[in-house]
């Protein structure tokens, strides 16, 4: 029997924290187990205290790590560990992972502009 597909509808729904827009170059840096390094550009769709939704040049499969690179205004720079939680082709969902009280300052702040 086939398994059912989960709608987006739930996937929001399941969220703890609300994503706001944000058109916004972004880089990462994904490590894979083979211990190589790509450097792949994006552009953010949204944002959220736990994440990001993300449109990238290069397709990276769920699971794998990255850390986000993110110009602040102000001419700050937030660079956050995450892991790619979900992906459709080029467009991916990041989770965040081991935050610090800065970051998430930072990213509260982001959050709510």
């Amino acid at each position: 029997m086939p398994t059912p597909t989960r709608d987006r509808s739930s996937i929001y729904a399941s969220r703890l924290f609300s994503r706001r827009a944000l058109d916004q170059r972004a880089r990462l840096i994904a490590r894979f187990a083979t211990g190589e390094r790509v450097v792949v550009h994006a552009r953010t769709c949204d944002i959220s205290h736990s994440g990001a939704g993300l449109t990238l040049t290069r397709e990276l499969p769920a699971g794998t790590e990255v850390t986000l690179w993110l110009r602040l205004p102000g001419n700050g720079n937030l660079c956050l560990q995450a892991v790619i939680a979900r992906r459709a082709g080029f467009h991916a969902g990041i989770r965040f992972v081991e935050t610090s009280a800065e970051q998430r300052l930072l990213l509260a702040e982001l959050c709510s502009a």
